[in-house]
Order: C-alpha cells, then structure tokens, then sequence
C-alpha cells in the first residue's frame, strides 16, 4: 500500500476509486517483488534503480575467537535508472493491462513518485520495502521478508566462531611423536586386512573352478548373455539419469538449501516421487559446505524463469534461478 494522500492522487489521476487505485497500486508492488527476484534488478522510472547485491562470506577475529558469517544478497537502490523503466513492461506482463492503460499508468506513477522523493514524502511499497525520513536522512529501507526471500540459498548458514588455540611446545612435541606410531598402526592393520582377503580368495578358488570341464552348448548360453547386457545396460540407464553435468554460464532452478547433504537427501525423495527430476547441487565457500536441491538446465534465466512458473507453487515457494559459475556435476541417490 501508499500512503493515503498518494493513494488519492492517484485515484484522482486515472480517474478510479480510492480503493480501485490502492489495489492497483498492491498490483504493482507484488509485480516489482516478483521481478527483483526473477532478474535481481528493476529500474521504475521515477524512483531509481533496485538491485540485489552480493556480500561474500566474510572472515575475522575478535578477541580470542574467529568468525566465519556466511554469505548473503543485499536488496540496494540507487536514486538513478541504470536500464530504462519497466513499469510499462510490469504493467502489461503482470497486470494484463493494455498497451494504452498501461503506458498512461506508467506516466503518472512516474510523476508521482518523482513529486514524493522530491518532498521527501513517505512511500510504503507492500513486500519490497519503503521510503522514509528517519534520523535526518531520507532513503530506502528494505522490507525484512524480502531480504529473506533473497536469501533462500543461504537459509541454513549459520554463523560459526572458533576459539583460538594455540599448542605449547609440549603439545607439539608429543603431536609430532604420535603421528610415526599411528602411521604405522594403521599401515599394520591394512597389510592384514589385505592379507586376510587375499588367503581367503586363494583358498575359495579351487573348489568353484574344478567343477566345470563340460562346455556349454552355444545355444543355451544367449539368453544369459542377452540378460547380463540388458542388466549393464539398465544400470548405465540409471546411471545417467541419477546425475547432470551443468557446463559454466547454465541456469538452473533452487528449490532449496541446506547444510547437510544428509537432509538434502531426504529433501530429494518426495520431489522425485512428484515427478521433479531434483538433483543435489554441492557448493562451498571459505570453507563451509552446503547443498542445493535444484532442477533443470537452461541455456538462459529467461528460460529458466518461464519453466518456473509452470511448477507447482507447493513444491517451489521459495524457489529461484541461479547461475553455474563454473561447470559442476550434480546427483541424486547414489552421490558421485
């Protein structure tokens, strides 16, 4: 919603009612949400510039301790258009409007708009943030659900301290003993294990291999060829199904992220079972691991976004549209 007085202005402008005007304008606001999150920037004219930001994982010590905060996306604006006005666009793609009605809503939003930033006039824009004077400055302020939303990716990051520690010369003089005598435990337990697997296959060879100086006639022998190949040949089937290589510059669809591949893996199960055919997306960065449950390969967001919104709005509220940066193998069930 806008505050009343703009709501008037605009009733008065496109000769509407009151309340005809302020659901247009809600309209509006639920097009521009649906857009930034789409394509990351919207330019209404106007207004500015709006564009999602991205703030690397961050590393520093405080004190006694280090603290990794992972990453996250910043809604931003800028008081200058970069790339044109998409109101017109917004208005006939998402509010089916003509392309009359829609060029005259743009004009006056646009004369609106600008009038309210130049009198440093509060605007409330519903789902996307608001304009507001607040401790002597006059500037944008995001709405928290939005940022949220933005965020989806990174729901499950966590941020991690880690206390300093520091060995005593003691410490690291009994380190460096212990690792010669674990070595060789281990190097021990291994020759055994291999002896012990290598005496029991020895010994278990004979006694299968003795009992078969009859050939086989040709004829009997295809059937169990013919169904050894069409065995490979379904698992290789399921092989390739059960992983996705996407090549850099390739979008593809986020359902979901979390911070165990244990829970991506139980996440899978039911989107397969919908018919979602949902891969396990592994990303790091500085360190932590997370996985995305994703979707589909496209050669372009556009693309992407239009396979969006045919989905089922259970199965992707909260879904949206990421870039490979480089190319990545994604997989199902059976890992890599």
């Amino acid at each position: 919603m806008i505050k009343s007085d703009l709501t008037e202005e605009l009733a008065g402008l496109l000769d509407m009612e009151r309340q005809e005007a302020a659901s247009l304008f809600n309209g509006f606001c639920g097009a521009m949400v649906a857009e930034l999150l789409a394509f990351r920037r919207l330019s209404v004219k106007g207004l500015g510039s709006f564009y999602v930001a991205h703030v690397p994982a961050t590393k520093k010590s405080a004190g006694a301790t280090t603290i990794f905060a992972p990453p996250i996306n910043k809604l931003r604006f800028e008081s200058t258009l970069s790339s044109g006005d998409e109101t017109l666009s917004l208005a006939v793609s998402r509010l089916s409007m003509s392309q009359g009605e829609a060029a005259r809503f743009a004009r006056t939003l646009a004369t609106l708009f600008s009038s309210a930033l130049q009198h440093e006039k509060e605007i409330l824009l519903n789902g996307l943030g608001r304009f507001a004077l607040e401790e002597g400055a006059y500037s944008f302020f995001p709405e928290r659900t939005l940022e949220e939303l933005l965020n989806r990716e990174y729901q499950e990051l966590k941020e991690v301290v880690l206390p300093h520690h520091e060995q005593s010369g003691s410490e690291k003089r009994a380190f460096g003993s212990v690792v010669p005598i674990t070595f060789v435990a281990v190097l021990a337990l291994l020759l055994a294990l291999w002896y012990g697997k290598y005496s029991h296959s020895t010994k278990a060879l004979p006694s299968k291999e003795v009992k078969s100086p009859v050939v086989q006639p040709q004829t009997p022998a295809q059937p169990r060829i013919a169904s050894v190949t069409t065995s490979a040949g379904a698992l290789a089937a399921r092989s390739v199904a059960d992983s996705l290589v996407l090549v850099k510059g390739d979008y593809a669809i986020v359902l979901a992220t979390f911070e165990s591949e244990k829970r991506a893996l139980v996440e899978l199960a039911p989107l397969r079972s919908a018919g979602i055919n949902a891969f396990i997306w592994q990303a790091s960065m500085d360190g932590m691991k997370y996985f995305r449950l994703m979707t589909g390969k496209f050669a372009s967001r556009e693309a992407a976004a239009e396979q969006l919104k045919g989905m089922p709005r259970n199965i992707v509220r909260g879904a949206y549209i990421q870039q490979a940066r480089q190319t990545v193998v994604v997989y199902g069930k059976k890992g890599l």
